[in-house]
């Protein structure tokens, strides 16, 4: 059988998928042959995915992994494949088609498996070559039954996952070879409660506690065993990588045994504010820990109050603290605008990047994303707020209310809008991030530094232009007329990226960002 998964439509350059990998590792120790065709990190095109796709065309099932950003992609190839004449069963499962059931189905895939994989695949394989257990009794799955959508219940979440098999491994070498960092999990889920996180949503479908660990000797047995066949540069890819009972105790452990084999690994991972303590952050860069992902979202209480984010403002700035003191990479996630910005919330945000302008940031301008299935998206439905969209994969919108705030969200969008692939060119090397040596990684963090100063430098402007009564057209008049004047700015600018990755063997191949519109 083949696993494929075509290329999201993002800003970000190609990385593993790994639950590919887990669900060929699972049918092989049950003895499948399994064929994984990752049109991501090969550059492949819809047409060219179900090309390499025919080559060996699967004879039970071909399945797809899809996230939400190529939902579109995924539905094409399926098509492709199906005009080709192969004639299997088309399964899909992920984030995008979990939350989206049934356009999949219409789209002509037979199954949709909803939720974690591992267990379910094995019995669709069971399914299509012996006929048993019949499609009614397999957990987790959606399907289409006489014209009529089947959503069977969900599957309980498996809560040791230390028996889950490590994961295949064959793209690994494209992954090296592309100098970006290999992933690894050493947990699932996470405790938090953020009104907009899609992660949640998936977690919480199925019976179980919604964060599962792996011991520290089974997490870094794997690490072990890339280190050994030439991984150097890990992501660990958890949603959320400290959560009780994890503590600083844990991190000792984990540290201690990472040294205890002589690993030389340097790691990249996800943590919420509200679990960053000195000592935790100490412990983990002794394990290898160099840079994290903390989703310090904004500076604002009230605007944390309306995400659900557990950390205050206080908590974010003590954690930004620590990661400095500790020398660690921090992307700092960051949303600045959603249906209740207002003009003091963006005032505050203005002065905290400002002091923290040394993190990792995706852009000044920042909006929350309303996706299917979230909490977020059910409290604009409620409030007549939502704009669904109309081709049903859930890229919906909204408007911010306050007229005030709204004119600084056109400004500082259609600021960002004109060059925002330098932008996203810019922090890729530190926010993927890239396998790269902390000699290398200095030459693009000064870079980072640079490009979001000259975004505040504007955001004071346009924040000054509404205090003063200008209208959204003034505003919107002046915002142009000041991209205009700063072209010559970002084409010097850019040329000192292209340097960089010029000296460190880096391409960014990646497509525009799809969440500016």
């Amino acid at each position: 059988m083949t696993l494929a998964t075509p290329p999201p439509i993002t800003h970000r350059t190609a990385e593993e998928n790994l639950g590919l990998g887990y669900l060929a590792s699972a049918l092989r120790e049950n003895g499948q042959s399994v064929q994984i065709v990752d049109g991501w990190l090969n550059g492949l095109s819809s047409h060219d995915l179900a090309s390499e796709i025919l080559k060996n065309p699967p004879k039970t099932f071909l399945g797809f992994s899809c996230y939400r950003s190529n939902m579109e992609r995924t539905m094409e190839v399926a098509n492709l494949v199906r005009q080709s004449g192969l004639d299997v069963p088309l399964v899909v499962g992920g984030y995008g088609p979990t939350f989206e059931s049934e356009e999949f189905l219409k789209a002509g895939f037979d199954i949709v498996v909803r939720g974690e994989a591992e267990e379910t695949i094995l019995d669709l394989f069971s399914y299509f070559t012996k006929g048993t257990p019949a499609l009614p009794q397999i957990q987790g799955i959606s399907y289409m039954d006489n014209g009529e959508v089947r959503h069977n219940p969900t599957r309980p979440l498996k809560l040791n996952i230390d028996e889950i098999s490590f994961p295949s491994r064959e793209t690994m070498d494209i992954t090296i070879k592309r100098r970006s960092a290999v992933h690894i999990a050493s947990a699932r889920g996470c405790q938090a409660h953020c009104v907009f996180c899609s992660i949640v949503a998936f977690q919480k479908l199925s019976e179980g506690p919604q964060w599962r660990q792996r011991s520290i000797k089974n997490f870094v047995d794997e690490l072990d065993i890339l280190n050994k066949q030439g991984s150097k540069y890990f992501k660990v890819i958890d949603d959320s990588f400290i959560e009780p009972p994890r503590d600083k105790a844990w991190c000792t452990s984990l540290a201690d045994e990472i040294q205890g084999r002589g690993l030389n690994i340097r790691l990249r991972s996800s943590i919420r504010a509200d679990r960053v303590t000195d000592g935790v952050i100490r412990e983990l860069k002794r394990a290898g820990f160099f840079a994290f992902s903390c989703g310090i979202e904004n500076a604002s209480d009230s605007a944390l109050k309306r995400m659900g984010k557990s950390a205050n403002s206080e908590q974010n700035k003590q954690a930004l603290e620590i990661f400095k003191k500790y020398g660690i990479y921090v992307q700092a996630g960051h949303i600045l605008f959603d249906h209740g910005t207002t003009m003091q919330e963006l005032e505050e945000n203005y002065d905290f990047m400002r002091k923290y302008v040394w993190t990792i940031s995706k852009g000044t301008f920042t909006e929350m994303y309303a996706a299917d299935g979230t909490p977020f998206t059910k409290l604009l439905a409620n409030k007549k707020l939502l704009k669904e969209d109309d081709k049903g994969l859930g890229n919906n919108t909204y408007e911010v209310q306050d007229s005030e705030a709204r004119k600084v969200y056109k400004a500082m969008k259609l600021w960002h809008k004109s060059h925002i692939r330098t932008y996203d060119m810019t922090i890729d090397a530190i926010s993927a991030p890239k396998a790269l040596e902390p000699a290398e990684l200095e030459l693009f963090h000064p870079l980072c530094i640079e490009l979001r100063e000259k975004d505040l430098d504007f955001m004071r402007e346009a924040l000054d232009l509404v205090e003063e009564g200008l209208t959204e057209a003034q505003v919107v008049e002046y915002t142009q007329a000041k991209i205009d004047s700063s072209k010559t700015w970002y084409v010097d600018f850019e040329k000192k990226v292209l340097g960089a990755y010029e000296k460190t063997g880096l391409v960014y191949d990646a497509d525009e960002n799809p969440f500016i519109n």
